[in-house]
């Protein structure tokens, strides 16, 4: 089975200007064997082999609110990693609409799973995972929130022209070479902003196939959020246990949650 990545960007940004997306995949032994950037919707099914595989993406592929968020963004601010409020209304004033909902119909098949996925807390769980013993024992919920929020992801995606981050682009690629390999891939000294964006969007690709190689390989390291399809992010003992405490949480005051799993 393939794992395979997708950092999605709207083809091109509110202002008219062309955004890469890229896709990512690891083989069965961890190996980065593919990072391709593509431009249309067209380009994307096209270079998305045929066959079984687990499919990370970068955005959201069901948008079913006009206004507010889904019940996954409000799990996910519970466990201290706010994530973008995911709304038709949003998605059109930021984003120029729901790409990935109108991709996903083109991307499943039956021996296709489509995931949804976060870079940045791919990366914060890699980064709190480095400090962790070996044995893993939770920490229990007071200590694990308290040390969780002392735990930040390398920031590494431009901020505006002239502000590349060359060192956060490299500390997200050392981050991510713990757990996957990159082979003769690594993130270059940025002559501007298009090539740390572009170099950002390689970074999120990664960890998006690293999420679906775990999923397909180590399951038991990654917890699924949401529905329709769902959000797969990973995690260990601490998060799992700190999860299902707000879910009981969330069902208590009446919110209908079926997840997680």
């Amino acid at each position: 089975m393939i794992a395979l990545g997708l950092h999605l960007m709207p083809s091109r940004d509110l202002l008219g200007t062309p955004r890469p997306s890229v896709l990512a995949e690891i083989d069965p032994s961890g190996r980065l064997v593919r990072l391709e950037i593509l431009d249309t919707d067209a380009d994307i099914e096209s270079a998305v082999p045929a066959g079984p595989a687990v499919f990370a993406i970068d955005a959201p592929l069901h948008v079913p609110n006009e206004r507010g968020q889904r019940t996954v963004e409000t799990l996910l601010s519970w466990l201290d990693m706010p994530a973008f409020p995911v709304s038709r209304a949003r998605m059109q004033q930021v984003f120029g609409g729901c790409r990935g909902e109108a991709l996903r119909s083109a991307l499943t098949s039956p021996e296709r799973r489509l995931v949804e996925t976060l870079p940045e807390a791919v990366l914060r769980q890699l980064s709190w995972q480095r400090g962790r013993p070996e044995d893993g024992v939770p920490l229990g919920i007071a200590a694990y929130r308290a040390a969780w929020l002392g735990t930040r992801a390398p920031r590494y995606r431009p901020k505006g022209t002239g502000r590349a981050r060359p060192d956060g682009l490299v500390a997200a690629a050392d981050l991510l070479s713990e757990a996957v390999e990159l082979g003769d891939w690594w993130p270059g000294v940025p002559r501007d902003d298009w090539d740390a964006i572009a170099d950002a969007a390689r970074l999120d690709a990664i960890a998006c196939a690293l999420v679906a190689h775990r999923l397909i390989h180590t399951p038991e390291h990654i917890l699924i959020l949401g529905d329709e399809p769902p959000t797969a992010i990973l995690a260990d003992a601490d998060m799992r246990d700190r999860a299902a405490i707000n879910v009981e949480r969330m069902r208590a005051e009446g919110v209908a949650i079926s997840y997680p799993r």
